[in-house]
């Protein structure tokens, strides 16, 4: 019993290349959308041992409040006023350290940012304490 079956030749189809080069930019225009372009920068901070602050220097203490607000040595002021600005002048031009809380609902941010105040006013001596409660 010999069974005759007709084998067709198989025909190449062409793949087309289009589809997979608009997935491909699709995936790169979501990668890139995505993505964060912020630039991260460190914040050094150097770590002393308890009892080296020296007693001729003059030490201030700084608490920052929620509400856009310090209180330098138990004063409030604003924390953008001229008055709190004119203080850290003083406090750098006397090479003054300052210790900085923080009230613990007060954003990480607004830390850093007040950090950064002080050291672009020239405080270089600043002990970070731990946070208050308000």
């Amino acid at each position: 019993m010999n069974v005759l079956l007709e084998v067709t030749p198989r025909t190449s189809q062409s793949i087309s290349i289009t589809p997979l080069i608009d997935v491909v930019f699709i995936l790169l225009l979501f990668f890139m959308l995505s993505s964060t372009f912020s630039k991260t920068r460190q914040l050094e901070l150097e770590a002393s041992a308890p009892g080296t602050q020296s007693s001729d220097t003059p030490s201030h203490n700084i608490r920052l409040l929620p509400d856009n607000n310090v209180e330098l040595d138990g004063t409030l002021y604003a924390i953008d006023a001229d008055t709190f600005a004119q203080h850290l002048n003083t406090m750098a031009e006397n090479k003054a350290s300052v210790t900085l809380a923080a009230v613990s609902s007060v954003r990480v941010q607004k830390t850093i940012r007040l950090i950064d105040r002080l050291r672009s006013v020239g405080i270089t001596q600043l002990d970070l304490s731990p946070s208050v409660k308000p």
